[in-house]
């Protein structure tokens, strides 16, 4: 094995938990929570959902992190040249690193595949965060893109704090970056001017000083044109408005050759030096700028507006619906956010407050659709986050895969819980059974049904969430070994299938 593929190899899964060093605590922590007592129960609870323990090596290719990362990610990292010349970095983060492991140790055989992780990671942050590196522990739940993956990923990130002893106080605010795809989408933006949006979300909330900073960023990387039928030529309107009138509907290749023997044909004087041909192709590009900066200027405006856009779920919702009615009337990713709150509602958020902030994005480019993070009130501590990342899985060489996830800051939740007893470590076990929703009214009671199970049986309980069938789910029990598979109906109702598993 050569050392160029060493680093690919290390990581594992592990069904079992590793041994614990000796508990970790914070200077003053000595009666509170330890870093491993913290790892222990979130591990414990994660497998109670059928999340697998998935090991990943501290060092990987640099390369791995800045696919998709972004820029704000790759300017944190912590990379160098090893003397056999290949970039390498410290692991900044996890989703990317689990992604890799499962595509090379071929773990995505039966979906959705629920991971689970927990380590150090490392990211310079200047003189606004002097900590090098700090703890994370998270899940990501691949294979399935229905909202109910999306409702699973959230109240267990709820949960996992209450079960470390923080309940109330938190604010878990929820963001959408679909609504600004679509709104790209319809306005007909290039990947590029797509891309620059996004990364101005965050800045654009600021209001109409921003907007305007934006505008000016956006001529900067020539993603907005000035206002070009200055050239003589261009500027006749003996030749400029017969165009408009005739190009209309053409592919760029015919509209060019039409253009040319118009200006030929029509003012020949006006030519100079040039060519028809080449005042075609200018007259084109000109066009083309023109109509490009209406549809960005529209589409940062728009954005600087949603961006604005915050509070109860239900008025934020509808307050963005409002906006957007005026480019298609109706938003499926507006359709999406309401139907994830729908499923969150009444279940037990650990006394986290839910509050939709259109404006709130998390830094790493890779997200695609819904995102969160859970905030303390009264520190402002960020304690974890995560979202939706559609095209990652793609990117990263695997077939094109619908995932979500998220992480705790381990050190932040620390400082929480410094008045905590000690809970201890608590070890994982097999999962053993799949509650299945016969109906889709059933969803709510099958989550009741299968938070009833874990308490009563001490064993894993995994949730469908992929919308799959009966036969569907007991082939994905089978290969899973999961030995039990229970239909639950909204009259609470069950009916238990038995496998025999090995």
């Amino acid at each position: 094995m050569s050392d160029r593929n060493l680093w690919y190899t290390i990581g594992a899964v592990k069904t079992e938990t590793p041994q614990n060093p000796p508990a970790l605590r914070r200077p003053g922590e000595e009666d509170g929570l330890s870093l491993t007592g913290a790892y222990g129960l979130l591990t414990s609870l994660f497998s109670s959902h059928g999340y697998t323990l998935v090991d990943t090596p501290i060092l990987e290719p640099a390369e791995l992190f800045v696919r998709k990362g972004g820029g704000e990610l790759a300017a944190r990292m912590h990379s160098f040249t090893d003397p056999g010349g290949n970039w390498l970095s410290l692991r900044p983060e996890f989703t990317s690193s689990i992604v890799r492991s499962c595509l090379e140790n071929n773990l995505l055989r039966s979906l959705p595949f629920r991971a689970q992780y927990g380590g150090p990671v490392f990211r310079y942050g200047g003189e606004r965060e002097p900590r090098r590196q700090f703890h994370q522990a998270g899940v990501e739940l691949i294979g399935s893109g229905h909202p109910r993956a999306d409702a699973e990923a959230l109240v267990l990130a709820c949960q996992g704090l209450a079960a470390l002893g923080i309940r109330g106080g938190v604010k878990l605010t929820l963001g959408d970056l679909g609504p600004y795809n679509e709104l790209a989408g319809r306005l007909g933006l290039s990947e590029r001017a797509r891309l620059f949006v996004l990364d101005n979300v965050s800045r654009l909330k600021g209001g109409a000083q921003e907007l305007e900073a934006a505008q000016q960023r956006a001529h900067e990387f020539r993603l907005i044109s000035k206002d070009g039928l200055s050239d003589p030529v261009l500027a006749q309107p003996v030749l400029v408005q017969p165009v408009l009138a005739q190009i209309e509907g053409l592919d760029e290749g015919r509209a060019r050759d039409l253009i040319a023997a118009m200006i030929e044909q029509t003012e020949p004087g006006f030519l100079g030096q040039r060519t028809a041909e080449e005042i075609a192709e200018r007259l084109l590009n000109k066009l083309r700028g023109a109509q490009d900066r209406e549809k960005m200027t529209r589409a940062l405006r728009l954005a600087s507006q949603l961006a604005a856009i915050e509070g109860e779920p239900a008025a934020a919702l509808e307050q963005a619906r409002g906006l957007l009615k005026a480019e298609a009337p109706r938003s499926e990713a507006l359709d999406r956010l309401e139907e994830v709150v729908s499923l969150m509602d009444g279940e037990d958020l650990g006394g986290a407050e839910a509050r939709v902030d259109f404006g709130m994005t998390r830094g790493i480019a890779y997200y695609t659709g819904v995102l969160f993070e859970l905030v303390d009130v009264n520190s402002g501590l960020s304690l974890g986050g995560g979202g939706r990342y559609d095209d990652l899985i793609g990117a990263l060489g695997g077939r094109d895969l619908p995932a979500f996830g998220f992480a705790y800051d381990v050190e932040h939740i620390l400082a929480m819980t410094q008045d905590q007893p000690h809970l201890g470590d608590a070890a994982p076990q097999r999962s053993g059974v799949l509650a299945l929703p016969a109906t889709p009214d059933a969803f709510k009671e099958a989550r009741r049904v299968a938070a009833e199970l874990r308490d009563s049986r001490r064993e894993p309980v995994e949730m469908e969430v992929s919308g799959r069938s009966l036969q569907e789910c007991l082939a994905y029990a089978a290969a899973k070994g999961i030995s039990e598979v229970i239909e639950v109906f909204p009259n609470s109702e069950r009916k238990t299938h038995l496998l025999d598993v090995k």
